[in-house]
């Protein structure tokens, strides 16, 4: 009866120490966790993606071609070409040196990072049934873009080689055509602007300006056949003023035209002020073309940029423009003196419409009418030193005659 008694006294016992060992063995969870019934199990797919985790030298890697979907909207069971890589990686993307085909057969051999193409590298394309490759890049790449010193060689047979930027001609360069003609000079976005030399096949040869792939501005052009040569002002790739005149004799040229009448010498009078006023009116007629379209680079170098910059910075608005009356402080600040209508004149040049009080034009358009305007003051200039030559030469006249400026006219 004793032991009867001390039985659930025992099992009582037993059971608040397993309760005990219980708690010290598995603590509880904060109250934020209890009601979790089970721990997060990281998903498969990552622990066999950190397996395959590539980095360092590796052997060739292909990738299936995508499924082709026949026109019942079912797949076909073929495939689209794939694509191979056989070289270094790090972090999971091609870092280093390899060699890429592509689907469309084109390979690349050469430096990668981040998973393009970065450093240099040579680019080979497919040609004709066979498919063999024929090289067509050699040089610089940025983020799979050809950039820096590079040469091209296109399929007619042309090439470039020079300056690349974001995958353009830009900068200095040199294209053979496939006709034999040659370009030497200045790229801006793919097309020819700036200074440059075009020699062609036959032997004339333009030495220049050119804007948006098409000669523009002052250029002289030499005509092989004739011995000619043209010195002037071009505009959408026409000569427009200029002096043309026979540079070297050309015994090879066509027979004299027979003299049927005889003509009094006849002289032009005052030749180069003709000249003058020819030029500047086609330059008048070209100038807001001009000043649209030139590069920004081309009208002020890099120290030149800063300056304008931290001025035009000083009243920049919110929405990144400046107002016309303080775009007009900031020319007399340049040291020229700008009255508010011929302001607005200048930025309508440059394809701004705008008013007095209302918006005025960003950085950009800011360099353009500051490069307007410079290019008027100095043919002021220039035009106030060829009237003084003029008056001198009048003067100089008028006192050997020994007339007082009156006399003769008067009588």
């Amino acid at each position: 009866v004793g032991a009867e008694k001390r039985l659930p006294r025992l099992q009582a016992a037993s059971v608040a120490q397993v309760r005990a060992m219980a708690a010290t063995m598995f603590p509880a969870e904060p109250e934020a966790q209890q009601g979790t019934t089970r721990p997060k199990v990281e998903p498969l797919w990552k622990k066999h993606d950190a397996k395959a985790m590539k980095s360092g030298q590796r052997g060739t890697i292909y990738w299936v071609g995508k499924s082709i979907i026949g026109e019942d909207g079912t797949k076909t069971g073929d495939h689209t070409k794939g694509q191979s890589y056989q070289g270094e990686w790090h972090a999971n993307k091609k870092n280093g040196y390899g060699v890429q085909v592509f689907p469309n057969g084109q390979k690349y051999e050469g430096q990668w990072e981040h998973g393009m193409r970065n450093g240099e590298g040579t680019l080979w394309v497919p040609v004709g049934k066979a498919a063999k490759l024929r090289k067509l890049y050699v040089g610089g790449w940025r983020d799979d873009k050809r950039h820096g010193r590079g040469t091209c060689f296109f399929k007619d047979g042309q090439f470039f080689q020079g300056s690349w930027d974001q995958g353009k001609m830009h900068g200095h360069g040199t294209l053979r055509y496939s006709n034999g003609d040659l370009y030497i000079g200045d790229w801006h976005d793919g097309l020819r602007s700036g200074q440059g030399t075009f020699n062609k096949a036959n032997g004339d040869c333009y030495e220049g300006y050119w804007l948006n792939d098409k000669r523009e501005g002052s250029g002289s052009f030499f005509y092989a056949e004739s011995g000619k040569v043209f010195v002037g002002e071009w505009a959408n790739d026409l000569p427009k003023a200029g002096v043309y005149t026979q540079a070297n004799p050309n015994p090879e040229q066509a027979t004299m035209v027979p003299t049927t009448s005889i003509l009094p010498p006849v002289m032009l009078a005052l030749p180069a002020e003709v000249l003058e006023g020819a030029l500047s009116a086609v330059r008048n007629a070209r100038k807001s073309f001009r000043a649209q379209a030139t590069p920004v680079s081309r009208l002020f170098d890099e120290d030149e940029v800063t300056a304008l910059h931290s001025a035009f910075e000083s009243v920049q608005l919110p929405d990144g423009t400046i107002r016309p009356v303080d775009l007009q402080s900031l020319c007399a600040h340049l040291g020229t003196e700008v009255a508010m209508p011929r302001l607005l004149h200048l930025l309508s040049q440059i394809g701004l419409l705008a008013t007095e009080d209302g918006p005025g034009p960003t950085f950009h358009e800011f360099l353009r009418v500051v490069a307007l305007l410079l290019d008027e003051e100095a043919a002021a200039g220039s035009q106030y030193l060829q009237e003084e030559g003029t008056m001198d030469h009048m003067d100089g006249y008028m006192y050997e005659e020994g007339m007082d400026g009156y006399g003769a006219d008067m009588m």
